[in-house]
């Protein structure tokens, strides 16, 4: 309870934590469901405007990025999560201290994150350990899946970076 409490204070002083709307990203702690049913009703209008679409797996027009209006809104279109945890377990094995770590990820078929790359890391987390704890913090995390003239879709080459701070209060 303490690790959750404290983990969760730092979490947030990020100054590029998810939210930044200048790239492909989702924010795995922003829950969509005040405006589920808005966001379903305008989905398939935004369709060929938002995304780029080749078999089963989508990405975000790289137009977007210079219509921050824009690029929002799709955002909030394409990455709705159903539910998104408050609170979640620090891994064990996490190192103590600050952290910096690039990478790259998808949504599936379902709306889980999935196929999450570690691109790189400055301080105390190796790859491995911002692989694990990106794992356990979007855990449990489900988006609205991406459904288009009956077919489902994942989303990929999102990319977030994350900076925290793992440290104890009495460490």
């Amino acid at each position: 309870m303490k690790k959750t409490l404290f983990l969760s204070l730092f979490l947030f002083s990020s100054s590029y934590f998810f939210g930044g709307d200048s790239s492909f990203n989702c924010d795995p702690k922003k829950s969509a469901e005040d405006v589920l049913e808005k966001v379903l009703v305008h989905r398939d209008s935004a369709f060929n405007i938002c995304l780029d679409c080749e078999d089963q797996s989508c990405q975000f027009k790289d137009a977007l990025l210079s219509d921050e209006k824009s690029l929002s809104i799709c955002k909030r279109l394409f990455c709705a999560a159903t539910f998104a945890s408050r609170g979640f377990e620090i891994p064990p094995e996490t190192p103590r201290g600050k952290s910096l770590f690039s990478y790259k990820y998808s949504i599936s078929k379902e709306g889980k994150i999935k196929n999450i790359k570690v691109e790189s890391t400055e301080g105390v987390f190796s790859s491995r350990d911002a692989r694990e704890f990106i794992k356990a913090l979007t855990r449990k995390t489900k988006y609205v899946p991406i459904e288009f003239e009956g077919n489902y879709y994942e989303l990929t080459d999102l990319k977030s970076e994350m900076s925290i701070n793992t440290r104890l209060g009495n460490d």
